[in-house]
């Protein structure tokens, strides 16, 4: 047992010693081997300690401890001061790793979410045992076998949900639809991680692919849909990245391969032991043409694997990247399995673009674990064709764009998830099939069924005005300097209040005409598609009809339709100086 533990212990806190140069002077290896040395004895005196400690704890604590957990608490401790990506796995954390590195997990294969405090189908997989059952959208989870999901997170239902291949899950269900209470007896199957909800050609023969992460399966089924699209006269590319964190850096090297020349130089892993420093090159004939014009849409939560292609196609002027500034994680890790429950997730090496460029971002780096000399984060490097790019971390947009803007109101309803509500119920009732359109019939419809819900959003101006109301409530008390009939005729309110009177009156109109505003009524009408088409079609449709009003969507199509503006955005300005070497791969 306590052999065990120092095994442990030292994998955990002995650093490995960097070998030396050979071409270094006899006087500084001399000095390194000695400080080394000087490391090695006091890191054993901690070692020491830390086995007396643990045996302290374990003979004298007032109650009989868990020893498992005090020895998995200690590993978890030992990884915490390094970087955020260092991790102890085990439990579902490892289950999740397990399904992104083989691309399947034991589950139902349903897609849930939060809709007004309550756990709510919001699709089921197609070819599960969900889909099979008759699990619809808009199902509410109301009980996992016994347990009841008041209260209960979607990772804790999750968690519940997933289980070994094989074994039984009860799912208790409310269908608003019917008013029933249903209860799915559910056989846990191999459930394939959809990684590309969507891809297809539009009218104008240009490509959209949406990647949501990277696992096991996610290079075979882009390089499927490039083959596909390619064979169908694919004139343009994008490629949708945007709240994609990442995963397997692998799979982000073959999607590469299917963009870039054979023999192109795609990446450089750098780190303390020689299997992390690579040269990383394209080594298959690419699928699509060079010929194809390629943009990327990223933002804030694009990272990892994301940045990787979002930033080597940068770099190599291969692609228009669009959107916003991406997460900024330029950090590889390694996994290292400690048994068969266990893994430890190390940061082994940092990752460079063929720029030179290194993704992290600097807050990581500041800690003086991560810093090297090319972490600025004011640098600049150069791109293959001579554009200049900036470090210092994430990748920034060619062409920067705020996220769309929905109305406060809008925003209110989505958050109600009364759209899908709503779907669920009205789909059944009235036999909608494609092609789907929202007549005035379906908008009245929804406008009436809202009569039952509180709507909760924030108008322009209307934070401003609750802080005006406490002020004025400080300065001047209708209650204490008025009586209660002076206080509802209006003309003999003062200034102040009579100010106060018409703003929250124009509020209140504000709020009783939103529905039918000019500019919610659009995307009221695509919320309302969007649900709907998921309900009737599925997945795909539902993403489908998002693309109508996704402003990012539309910029990429723009500028991939004109050769003109593509190309001048892949070419240098002039005049530039000042620009940090490019970075050796």
């Amino acid at each position: 047992m306590y052999r065990l533990i120092q095994i442990i212990l030292i994998l955990g806190f002995i650093n490995p010693i960097v070998a030396q140069n050979t071409g270094k002077k006899t006087s500084q290896k001399n000095i390194k081997q000695k400080s080394a040395s000087v490391k090695s004895e006091e890191t054993q005196v901690y070692l020491d300690m830390l086995e007396t400690a643990f045996l302290k704890l374990r003979d004298t604590y007032v109650d009989s401890i868990n020893e498992t957990e005090i020895i998995k608490a200690g590993i978890k401790g030992m990884m915490k001061p390094v970087d955020p990506y260092t991790r102890f796995l085990s439990g579902s954390s490892k289950d999740r790793l397990d399904m992104l590195r083989t691309g399947k997990y034991g589950g139902v294969g349903i897609q849930i979410g939060m809709r007004r405090d309550t756990l709510t189908v919001l699709a089921p997989m197609e070819d599960s045992p969900a889909y099979s059952e008759g699990i619809h959208s808009g199902d509410q989870i109301y009980k996992i076998d016994s347990t009841l999901t008041i209260g209960m997170s979607i990772k804790e239902a999750s968690e519940l949900i997933r289980g070994e291949l094989g074994s039984v899950v009860v799912l208790h269900m409310f269908r608003p639809v019917s008013k029933e209470r249903i209860a799915f007896e559910l056989t846990r199957a191999n459930i394939k991680l959809n990684d590309v909800p969507y891809w297809g050609l539009d009218e104008n023969d240009i490509g959209y692919i949406r990647i949501k992460k990277f696992s096991k399966n996610t290079a075979k089924e882009f390089r499927d849909a490039m083959v596909e699209m390619s064979k169908n006269g694919m004139k343009g590319l994008v490629i949708d990245l945007r709240g994609n964190s990442g995963g397997l850096l692998n799979n982000a090297i073959n999607m590469l391969d299917v963009l870039t020349p054979r023999g192109t130089k795609l990446l450089s892993t750098r780190g303390r032991i020689d299997r992390s420093n690579k040269t990383i090159s394209s080594r298959r004939r690419p699928i699509v043409s060079s010929d194809v014009p390629i943009a990327v849409l990223i933002n804030r939560s694009s990272a990892s694997a994301s940045e990787i292609l979002a930033g080597v196609l940068q770099d190599l002027d291969r692609a228009v990247i669009i959107g916003q500034k991406s997460f900024g994680k330029g950090l590889v890790q390694s996994m290292y399995n400690l048994n068969d429950t266990t893994t430890l997730k190390i940061t082994t090496a940092k990752y460079y673009t063929p720029s030179g460029r290194l993704i992290q971002k600097q807050d990581y780096l500041d800690n003086g674990f991560l810093t090297d000399g090319l972490d600025k984060r004011d640098s600049t490097f150069v791109t293959s064709g001579g554009r200049v790019v900036k470090g210092g971390g994430g990748i920034t947009p060619d062409v920067e764009m705020d996220v769309n803007p929905l109305p406060a109101y809008v925003q209110g309803l989505w958050r109600s998830g009364v759209f899908l509500t709503f779907a669920a119920t009205y789909v059944p009732m009235h036999n909608m099939e494609e092609p789907l359109h929202i007549s005035n019939k379906v908008l009245n419809d929804f406008k009436d069924f809202l009569q039952e819900y509180e709507i909760k959003y924030k108008l322009p101006g209307e934070k401003d005005l609750e802080k005006l109301k406490e002020k004025l409530i400080e300065n001047e008390s209708l209650s204490n300097n008025k009586s209660f009939i002076d206080n509802l005729l209006f003309w003999r309110k003062s200034p102040k209040e009579r100010l106060t009177y018409k703003i929250e009156s124009y509020y209140q109109k504000e709020r009783n005409r939103q529905f039918d505003d000019a500019k919610n009524r659009k995307w009221i009408e695509n919320g309302l598609l969007r649900e709907i088409s998921r309900i009737v079609s599925g997945e795909e449709s539902r993403i489908k009809a998002g693309l109508r009003v996704d402003s990012g969507f539309h910029k990429a199509v723009e500028i991939l339709k004109d050769q003109n503006q593509y190309y001048d955005l892949l070419t240098p300005s002039e005049g530039i100086e000042d620009v940090d070497q490019v970075g050796e791969m």
